[in-house]
Protein backbone atom coordinates (compact mmCIF):
# COMPACT_ATOMS: atom_id res chain seq x y z
CA UNK A 1 0.00 0.00 0.00
CA UNK A 2 2.77 2.05 0.85
CA UNK A 3 4.60 1.93 -2.68
CA UNK A 4 0.97 3.25 -4.53
CA UNK A 5 1.02 5.82 -2.19
CA UNK A 6 4.67 6.72 -2.86
CA UNK A 7 4.01 6.32 -6.79
CA UNK A 8 1.03 8.63 -6.70
CA UNK A 9 2.85 10.96 -4.74
CA UNK A 10 5.58 11.23 -7.50
CA UNK A 11 3.11 11.17 -10.05
CA UNK A 12 1.39 14.39 -8.91
CA UNK A 13 4.38 16.28 -7.65
CA UNK A 14 7.05 15.89 -10.45
CA UNK A 15 4.80 17.44 -12.85
CA UNK A 16 3.55 19.90 -10.29
CA UNK A 17 7.69 20.73 -9.58
CA UNK A 18 8.43 21.79 -13.20
CA UNK A 19 5.44 23.93 -13.17
CA UNK A 20 6.03 25.53 -9.60
CA UNK A 21 10.32 25.75 -11.69
CA UNK A 22 8.97 27.40 -14.61
CA UNK A 23 6.77 30.18 -12.12
CA UNK A 24 9.23 30.84 -9.83
CA UNK A 25 12.07 31.76 -12.43
CA UNK A 26 9.50 33.89 -14.34
CA UNK A 27 10.20 34.82 -17.84
CA UNK A 28 12.95 32.37 -18.40
CA UNK A 29 10.62 29.72 -16.40
CA UNK A 30 9.70 28.12 -19.93
CA UNK A 31 13.92 26.78 -19.83
CA UNK A 32 13.70 25.13 -16.56
CA UNK A 33 14.18 21.53 -16.65
CA UNK A 34 17.12 19.00 -18.01
CA UNK A 35 17.88 18.88 -22.40
CA UNK A 36 19.50 16.50 -23.69
CA UNK A 37 21.32 18.38 -27.47
CA UNK A 38 22.94 17.49 -30.50
CA UNK A 39 24.48 19.00 -33.63
CA UNK A 40 27.18 19.89 -35.30
CA UNK A 41 30.12 22.61 -35.65
CA UNK A 42 29.66 24.89 -38.57
CA UNK A 43 33.41 25.51 -39.49
CA UNK A 44 33.83 21.12 -40.17
CA UNK A 45 30.32 20.06 -40.03
CA UNK A 46 31.65 18.04 -36.71
CA UNK A 47 29.13 16.57 -34.48
CA UNK A 48 28.70 18.16 -31.27
CA UNK A 49 26.18 16.42 -28.34
CA UNK A 50 25.64 18.03 -24.86
CA UNK A 51 23.71 18.08 -21.99
CA UNK A 52 22.00 21.49 -20.37
CA UNK A 53 20.59 21.45 -16.43
CA UNK A 54 18.67 24.94 -16.13
CA UNK A 55 17.38 24.99 -12.37
CA UNK A 56 15.76 27.87 -10.52
CA UNK A 57 17.12 29.43 -7.38
CA UNK A 58 14.50 30.70 -5.63
CA UNK A 59 15.88 33.13 -3.37
CA UNK A 60 17.49 34.96 -5.97
CA UNK A 61 14.61 34.53 -8.74
CA UNK A 62 17.94 33.53 -10.99
CA UNK A 63 18.22 30.66 -13.33
CA UNK A 64 21.40 28.54 -12.71
CA UNK A 65 22.64 27.08 -15.72
CA UNK A 66 25.39 24.18 -16.49
CA UNK A 67 26.20 23.37 -20.36
CA UNK A 68 28.10 20.24 -20.43
CA UNK A 69 29.47 18.92 -23.84
CA UNK A 70 29.33 15.20 -24.09
CA UNK A 71 33.12 13.83 -24.77
CA UNK A 72 34.74 13.92 -26.66
CA UNK A 73 34.13 17.08 -26.81
CA UNK A 74 34.68 18.85 -23.28
CA UNK A 75 33.42 22.31 -23.59
CA UNK A 76 31.91 23.39 -19.86
CA UNK A 77 30.19 26.53 -18.53
CA UNK A 78 28.26 27.71 -15.71
CA UNK A 79 26.04 30.42 -16.52
CA UNK A 80 23.58 32.84 -14.50
CA UNK A 81 20.62 34.03 -16.35
CA UNK A 82 18.05 36.60 -14.51
CA UNK A 83 15.92 39.51 -15.73
CA UNK A 84 16.48 42.72 -15.30
CA UNK A 85 14.49 44.55 -12.15
CA UNK A 86 13.82 47.86 -14.46
CA UNK A 87 10.96 45.12 -16.07
CA UNK A 88 12.38 45.18 -19.68
CA UNK A 89 15.92 42.54 -20.65
CA UNK A 90 17.79 40.11 -19.17
CA UNK A 91 21.64 39.71 -18.22
CA UNK A 92 23.64 36.88 -17.73
CA UNK A 93 27.40 35.68 -16.87
CA UNK A 94 28.76 32.62 -18.72
CA UNK A 95 32.08 31.08 -17.09
CA UNK A 96 33.95 28.68 -18.75
CA UNK A 97 37.22 27.10 -19.28
CA UNK A 98 38.16 28.88 -22.24
CA UNK A 99 36.82 32.46 -22.66
CA UNK A 100 36.79 33.07 -18.42
CA UNK A 101 33.86 35.36 -16.86
CA UNK A 102 31.71 36.81 -19.63
CA UNK A 103 28.93 38.84 -19.35
CA UNK A 104 25.66 39.12 -21.94
CA UNK A 105 22.41 40.87 -21.84
CA UNK A 106 19.18 40.12 -23.82
CA UNK A 107 16.65 42.90 -25.04
CA UNK A 108 14.16 40.00 -23.82
CA UNK A 109 11.94 38.33 -26.00
CA UNK A 110 11.33 38.18 -29.65
CA UNK A 111 9.28 35.75 -30.62
CA UNK A 112 10.07 32.55 -29.29
CA UNK A 113 13.65 33.37 -29.12
CA UNK A 114 16.17 34.75 -26.41
CA UNK A 115 19.21 36.17 -27.80
CA UNK A 116 22.10 36.85 -25.30
CA UNK A 117 24.86 39.36 -26.64
CA UNK A 118 28.59 39.95 -25.54
CA UNK A 119 29.82 43.15 -26.63
CA UNK A 120 33.50 44.70 -26.37
CA UNK A 121 34.11 48.28 -26.69
CA UNK A 122 30.12 48.52 -27.60
CA UNK A 123 30.85 46.25 -30.86
CA UNK A 124 28.92 42.82 -31.27
CA UNK A 125 31.40 40.01 -29.93
CA UNK A 126 29.44 36.95 -29.27
CA UNK A 127 25.97 35.61 -29.24
CA UNK A 128 23.86 32.74 -27.88
CA UNK A 129 20.37 32.65 -28.99
CA UNK A 130 17.71 30.38 -27.67
CA UNK A 131 14.53 29.20 -29.93
CA UNK A 132 11.88 27.25 -28.79
CA UNK A 133 10.62 25.18 -31.76
CA UNK A 134 7.85 23.39 -30.41
CA UNK A 135 8.96 21.25 -27.28
CA UNK A 136 12.24 21.53 -28.56
CA UNK A 137 15.12 24.39 -28.14
CA UNK A 138 17.48 25.05 -30.63
CA UNK A 139 20.56 27.17 -29.37
CA UNK A 140 23.17 28.78 -32.09
CA UNK A 141 26.51 30.17 -30.99
CA UNK A 142 27.61 33.07 -33.21
CA UNK A 143 30.87 34.96 -32.75
CA UNK A 144 32.23 37.98 -34.71
CA UNK A 145 34.63 37.46 -37.47
CA UNK A 146 35.46 40.20 -39.65
CA UNK A 147 33.05 42.54 -38.54
CA UNK A 148 30.16 39.85 -38.80
CA UNK A 149 28.37 37.70 -36.70
CA UNK A 150 29.33 33.80 -37.70
CA UNK A 151 27.64 31.12 -36.75
CA UNK A 152 30.07 28.72 -34.54
CA UNK A 153 27.93 25.76 -33.77
CA UNK A 154 23.75 24.96 -33.13
CA UNK A 155 22.45 22.19 -31.24
CA UNK A 156 18.78 20.76 -30.79
CA UNK A 157 17.47 20.42 -27.25
CA UNK A 158 14.38 17.56 -26.41
CA UNK A 159 13.77 17.44 -22.48
CA UNK A 160 15.50 14.73 -21.13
Amino acid sequence: MRRIIVAVLLIICVPLNLASAQQDSGALGRFAGNWSCKGKFIANGASIAADLSIQPDRLSGALIVRHDDVPPNSYHALEIWTMNKTGSGARAAISDQYSGMRWFESAGWEGSTLTWLRLENGIPAEQFAYEFKGENLKVDWSIARNGKMALGDTILCRRA
